[in-house]
């Protein structure tokens, strides 16, 4: 890296979600293996609520019903869904072809900022987004 060039400021936190959602099919996997997906969930809960409280108690941070507090909600609500359903998904089937699939996620991604952010969508971003898609579908063959 060049001198005076920082990486985006994004990019450890995005290289670190890569990590853990690698990391989360297999222990679940494993998990599952002697526990039930409700189980499992009640897990993600407790260590949801300990990372709260190191928010409120450590950080001073509280819920504000601002303008955002409906998205925020729903973006719970959306996160724990779609835990449940990797949670059902990884019960029932191999790891390497589940979370394959669960890598299909981007296109959802592009359209929504498309169509609710207003945010540009070239055609590189198109082709990278096909691209991911049927690289889904070579490693879930």
């Amino acid at each position: 890296m060049r001198a005076g060039v920082r990486p985006a400021p994004w990019l450890v936190p995005a290289l670190g979600y890569v990590v853990a959602v690698g990391a989360l099919g297999v222990t679940t996997k494993l998990a599952l293996e002697d526990m039930t997906w409700p189980e499992v969930v009640l897990w993600t809960a407790v260590a949801y609520v300990a990372i709260a409280a190191l928010l409120v108690v450590g950080g001073g941070q509280r819920l504000r019903l601002g303008r955002g507090a409906g998205y925020g909600a729903l973006s719970g609500a959306l996160a724990a869904g779609a835990l449940i359903a990797l949670f059902l998904a990884l019960d029932a089937g191999d790891v390497s072809r589940v979370v394959p699939i669960t890598s299909a996620y981007p296109v959802v991604t592009v359209l929504l900022a498309a169509a609710l952010l207003s945010e540009r969508v070239t055609t590189g971003r198109v082709g990278a987004t096909l691209l991911v898609v049927a690289g889904v579908v070579l490693l879930s063959i």
